[in-house]
């Protein structure tokens, strides 16, 4: 476990998956991130690369040639290399190994940095094409779950989403498909807000999974007026922001996710290259980018 830490916050991170383990509050004694409770969902801030979502049949082509790869892809389940630490940065590198290239057949370098800068922890993504002739398609998300209630103050139902830039009631939204597993259906659809600008925490909102915001945001904070604790984050280099907590559960916990890239659309195994939402890197060229979380 890696710990990087100021007055305010002290943050772990496992090299497995370079995953968030803690966000720990010095002042107020809490951690704002989810436990990883297994009674609910076991993780607490996988790295999803370099697929989001669920495939058809868990599998997708390449040049016509067929290959298999489990939700979420498998960033999340190897070790990241600790390339450089200091009291508050840490940076962690994936590269392809002969297991990934059995799944996904690409040259690759993920970089993850963390950085601590008083209460706010900003984490960059750097994906590189190895390759000097191919492009490579990818598709990169962030995952932290956020304890609800913050530090044990309220309910679940006390709490709120709010937007910069403010957006209009009611929000657009990726349709997901009725079917067991969340493929999307190539279509949006209206959400309506408790009222303009807020996104009111209900787990009836959830019933049928996540929710996925086709909106141009760059802030998003989590706060109710009961709590003088928040969490902001700063995701403008995301086009897509998703929300999700378990469905009928009722769990205390939120995921708010920036994600670039989509889940399948329901239907036949899709060429990778071809997704809705990805990301296609030329040779050797580098995708950056970032979203920050500011803890009050």
């Amino acid at each position: 476990m890696i710990t990087i830490e100021n007055e305010f916050l002290s943050i772990q991170i496992k090299e497995k998956g370079a995953e968030l383990a803690k966000i720990y509050n010095k002042i107020d004694s809490f951690d704002y991130l989810w436990s990883g409770d297994s009674q609910y969902w076991g993780r607490q801030a996988p790295v999803l690369f370099p697929i989001i979502g669920k495939l058809n049949q868990d599998a997708y082509t390449i040049e016509e040639k067929e290959y298999t790869m489990s939700q979420h892809g498998f960033a999340r389940d190897f070790n990241f290399e600790l390339v450089d630490q200091g009291e508050n940065y840490a940076h962690f590198c994936l590269t392809d190994n002969e297991q990934t290239q059995m799944v996904y057949p690409f040259q690759f370098k993920l970089e993850i940095n963390y950085t601590l800068e008083g209460k706010e922890l900003a984490v960059q993504y750097k994906v590189k094409n190895l390759s000097e002739t191919g492009t490579m398609p990818f598709a990169l998300g962030a995952h932290p779950g956020f304890n609800v209630p913050l530090n044990d103050t309220g309910v679940f139902s006390d709490y709120n989403l709010t937007f910069e830039p403010a957006l209009t009631n009611p929000i657009k939204v990726v349709e997901i498909d009725d079917g067991p597993f969340p493929f999307i259906t190539g279509k949006n659809k209206e959400f309506a807000l408790i009222k303009e600008n807020v996104f009111g925490l209900d787990y009836k909102n959830f019933d049928n999974g996540l929710l996925i915001l086709d909106e141009d945001v760059n802030t998003v904070t989590l706060s109710s007026p009961l709590s003088q604790n928040k969490i902001t984050l700063e995701v403008s280099d995301f086009p897509y922001l998703t929300l999700w907590t378990l469905e009928n559960k009722q769990a205390p916990f939120l995921c708010i996710e920036p994600f670039y890239g989509l889940p399948d659309q329901i239907g036949k195994i899709g060429d990778l290259s071809n997704k809705k939402g990805n990301c296609i890197l030329d040779p050797l060229d580098t995708k950056k980018m970032q979203f920050s979380m500011t803890f009050e």
